[in-house]
């Protein structure tokens, strides 16, 4: 059955059965703006569709209840749907990435020489763990440290990472350059709550690489275990 006209007044069956909890009629149905049909041709479409397995009645002179193959047609109609169409934009709570993103670079900030930062794609939000970055920096590295809180509060690290295409099963690594000073920096891609975001490792050039490395490694390794 592929009538645009039967296919239609299955849908709209099917939608005010779903809103009413009870069997549609033709005289119900007559009462809608959205059809134009007489009652007559109602009761005939109506038929027709209990004809072809899609609805049926309950008793004698019900409405009708949309059978399991007429609600499996209605979804195959819809399935081409656009979902924000439907249900407009769907918005999780970016508060909970927020406080998963700075539980993770507290975390990872314990274990690693450095500074730890995260940061979620297209959102103002950032966490900045510096403690370990100033408790261990070489006295010919403070000036370095110094400048590596500021391009990461100035969000330049942001900037600087947001665009790159990333893949969150792999652990990356770059030397920001300037005219004085080199940060060395490891990160991956990570999904927070429903939100991509970037946790980062930076330092100046003097510093435990192999440890940094293999912390975020072993992290990324069991945060996507975890979070498929």
């Amino acid at each position: 059955m592929a009538e645009d006209k039967l296919l239609n007044l299955l849908g709209v069956v099917i939608d005010n059965y779903i809103n009413k909890g009870d069997p549609i009629g033709s005289k119900f149905l007559h009462t809608l703006d959205t059809l134009e049909y007489a009652p007559s041709t109602l009761r005939k479409y109506l038929n027709l569709l209990e004809k072809e397995g899609l609805v049926y009645q309950p008793y004698n002179s019900s409405g009708r209840i949309p059978t399991v193959q007429g609600l499996s047609l209605y979804l195959e109609d819809h399935m081409g749907d656009n979902a924000e169409e439907v249900i407009g934009e769907l918005a999780f709570d970016v508060n909970y990435a927020r406080q998963g993103l700075r539980y993770i670079v507290e975390t990872l900030g314990k274990v690693v020489d450095g500074a730890v930062v995260g940061f979620l794609k297209n959102d103002e939000y950032y966490f900045l763990g510096i403690n370990n970055l100033l408790q261990n920096a070489q006295l010919t590295d403070m000036d370095t440290t110094k400048y590596i809180v500021q391009y990461i509060e100035d969000k330049k690290l942001v900037s600087a990472l947001d665009s790159k295409l990333l893949k969150k099963d792999k652990v990356y690594y770059t030397f920001i350059e300037s005219e004085e000073y080199i940060i060395s920096t490891i990160y991956a891609k990570i999904n927070v709550n429903g939100y991509d975001g970037v946790v980062a490792i930076l330092w100046p050039t003097r510093t435990n690489y192999k440890q940094n490395l293999a912390v975020l490694k072993k992290f990324l390794a069991k945060f996507n275990a975890m979070n498929g």
